[in-house]
């Protein structure tokens, strides 16, 4: 219980400014609007899907859902500011991220199964090119999931993300000139089981230590690191300024009811291209190995993920392929996954795109195939 006490005074704080503010985790850049009483940003997704092709029959239906948040900041004093990612939950049935099970039973779902949670709450120090944060926030290891372009890409990449958690870290930047400038995170924390583990609309119930689960141990023995970097420079070529890197390494320890420690690393690998204002092109690798995945003994899984996108204003095309490896005792555990979406987008203002996509997945020993609509909206406060 001691340690939950670094969380409500964080939590006094957010209601006395009456904001809440900037996710940790997005790679969105608010530090040129930290000096700000008031700053933030809003991105909405709306998915209007069928799927076409599922095992069972009764799977193949319509969905309308939304997956959306709003950050927002404020500046409480010089070079303290707190900030917030507040989140509504919805994705496809069978999905069963943010902490609601998404079942099939046969019927179309519009809006369905759509928690409204707060996904990070955080008091943040800034001097220089250093910083100090707590509170509650997504530990950094791997790119952040709107990095990778497309309809359909983030729904993967946002299944193994470490989320929801409680603790400190320290964030470095260094400008190395022509060796680029690199940003590095440090972090230690535990599983979220204050009242806002819980979610509005559609509750999930809220966290306890009992409950067991990864970083669940009310302690700060669960930590994550990593290092990232850009802006290269070679008098030889351009191919070196349009390369950005991310290497992560975290370890969450054991809750009541798992078998073993999860340990990750992390490699990405990234290449963008402007050839001017409205045509550029996006190269993503990432490779995530997770030792124990889930805490689970005879469980190990890695993802290696491609990912391209072509802007060609006002159209953009985008494809990402992940491949799951699998090693499980479990045979559906065990079972290697893929998953492939193609998109073409099209600008119908600066700040609102529409998509079509396709997604095929095969999880589990189960394939399932939908096209669908996105629709998509973004605005700087």
């Amino acid at each position: 219980m001691k340690y939950k006490l670094l969380f409500y005074i964080i939590l006094a704080s957010f209601f006395i400014n009456k904001y809440s503010i900037a996710e940790e985790e997005h790679d969105h850049d608010h530090s040129a609007h930290s000096d700000k009483s008031f700053y933030g940003h809003i991105g909405i997704r709306l998915h209007a899907d069928h799927i076409s092709d599922a095992e069972e029959g009764d799977e193949e239906v319509n969905e309308i859902y939304t997956h959306s948040h709003i950050e927002l900041g404020s500046r409480i004093y010089e070079n303290l500011n707190i900030d917030a990612n507040i989140k509504v939950e919805g994705e496809p049935a069978g999905h069963a991220h943010g902490g609601v099970t998404r079942s099939h039973d046969g019927d179309s779902r519009f809006f369905e199964d759509h928690p409204v949670i707060v996904e990070s709450l955080t008091v943040k120090y800034s001097h220089k090119d250093f910083s100090a944060y707590a509170g509650k926030f997504n530990p950094k290891v791997g790119l952040d999931y709107h990095s990778f372009p497309g309809l359909y890409s983030y729904s993967m990449i946002e299944e193994y993300k470490i989320a929801e958690r409680i603790g400190v870290g320290l964030k470095y930047s260094a400008n190395f000139k022509d060796f680029g400038t690199h940003k590095f995170n440090i972090s230690t924390f535990f599983a979220d089981t204050t009242f806002l583990s819980d979610a509005i609309v559609d509750q999930r119930g809220h966290t306890s230590k009992k409950d067991g689960g990864l970083a669940n141990t009310e302690d700060f023995d669960s930590y994550a690191i990593s290092i990232g970097g850009k802006d290269f420079y070679s008098l030889e070529n351009n191919f070196a300024e349009r390369i950005f890197y991310r290497l992560g390494y975290a370890l969450q320890k054991k809750g009541i009811n798992n078998d073993n420690d999860e340990t990750r690393y992390s490699i990405s690998l990234g290449y963008k291209e402007n050839f001017d204002s409205q045509i550029s092109k996006t190269i993503i690798f990432e490779y995530m190995d997770i030792n124990h995945y889930n805490g689970e003994a005879g469980h190990d899984r890695s993802y290696f993920t491609s990912s391209l996108g072509l802007n060609l204003f006002p159209w953009n095309f985008s494809t990402t392929y992940t491949f799951v490896d699998n090693v499980a005792d479990e045979e559906a555990e065990g079972a290697d996954g893929k998953l492939l979406q193609i998109s073409i987008g099209y600008s119908l203002s600066e700040k609102l795109s529409l998509s079509f996509g396709f997604k095929r997945t095969d999880e589990e020993l189960e394939v399932t195939e939908r096209f669908g609509l996105g629709l998509r909206y973004s605005y700087e406060l």
